[in-house]
């Protein structure tokens, strides 16, 4: 999209409406990365505490992390005060076309705060790395044994956060960036109201729009759990597809197992092999189908036709 300023001041609002936003973001990052530090009990280098006892060092740095946050969102709220004069200014300067350069502003920016925020877990990652690890103690208490989460039958080896989201299981459900279905849902949304009367689609076309801008509000703001989740599940496809592995679901306890490729179809050939499968050379269904209805038809006392009509619905049966 290309621009053309009238005068000086114009691109000096837009430009200073565009780095207020940049140190906003910037800001929801830094808010994001010390609550993240602060929930897994991780130090950054910005804290540098030097004293004796490991209960005193904590405590200083619990302290040093709240002030930390408590003055990032006193920053938040002076961003935003600027931020809404700053809009202020360039709506009347600009009236219509504002609209379309606040999204091409905002649509650069989001991509530099998607590389902040990768740089962030990466930071994160080396935290985790340099951290001491903790020896437990043998407990002699005895725990209910379940099933297993999570079994590995490759040679990969998983950090702690990787193992924790494969532990979720396969019907976790993380939502996703906002980015992956935003525009399927206007779609979506300006297909349901057409079909709507005439004299009543602009009033709902207002109302959905609310709800849309209430959607991409409430998402800007995803939890700090969240976002770290979605940067470990991207590390989790990419060394699965790398060690040309698999995630599959065992037989019993949801179980989550991570195979070979060539391991998995191994598996699959040799069931079918020692159980003496073998392939149909003609669909047995129709038959037994034609057999069933008949059988129900000479049951007329017992089922009527609308009961008929249900059990004779075409099913395909799935292989698992």
């Amino acid at each position: 999209m290309n621009i053309k300023f009238i005068n000086v001041k114009q691109a000096t609002e837009i430009h200073a409406y565009k780095n207020i936003k940049r140190k906003l973001y910037k800001t929801n990052a830094a808010i994001w990365f010390n609550k993240t530090c602060r929930v897994k009990q991780l130090t950054p280098n910005y804290i540098n505490i030097k004293v004796n006892g490991n209960n005193t060092i904590m405590t200083a740095t619990r302290y040093r992390f709240n002030q930390e946050i408590k003055f990032l969102y006193i920053k938040k709220q002076k961003l935003n005060e600027q931020l809404y004069k700053h809009h202020l200014k360039c709506a009347a300067t600009w009236h219509n076309p504002w609209l379309f350069i606040q999204n091409h502003t905002d649509g650069n920016l989001q991509l530099e705060t998607e590389a902040l925020y990768d740089k962030l877990n990466r930071k994160i990652d080396n935290l985790i790395n340099k951290q001491p690890r903790k020896t437990r103690s043998h407990q002699t208490t005895q725990h209910q044994r379940f099933y297993q989460r999570t079994i590995n039958l490759t040679n990969i080896r998983f950090t702690k956060e990787e193992q924790t989201v494969l532990d979720y299981g396969l019907q976790y459900s993380l939502e996703k960036p906002l980015k992956t279905y935003w525009m399927n849902l206007i779609i979506e949304t300006e297909r349901a109201i057409k079909l709507l009367d005439s004299k009543s689609q602009n009033a709902f076309r207002i109302l959905a729009s609310k709800k849309l801008k209430q959607i991409y509000n409430s998402n800007s703001n995803i939890n700090a759990p969240q976002k770290r989740q979605l940067y470990i599940v991207n590390k989790l496809k990419k060394k699965l597809l790398t060690g040309n592995t698999m995630i599959a679901q065992a037989d019993k306890g949801r179980t989550t197992v991570i195979i070979y490729k060539e391991q998995y179809t191994n598996k699959i050939h040799s069931f079918l092999t020692e159980n003496n499968i073998q392939p149909l050379h003609k669909n047995p269904i129709n038959r037994d189908r034609k057999h069933i209805q008949e059988t129900l038809q000479q049951n007329n006392l017992i089922f009527n036709n609308k009961q008929v009509k249900y059990l004779l619905q075409k099913t395909q049966p799935h292989l698992h």
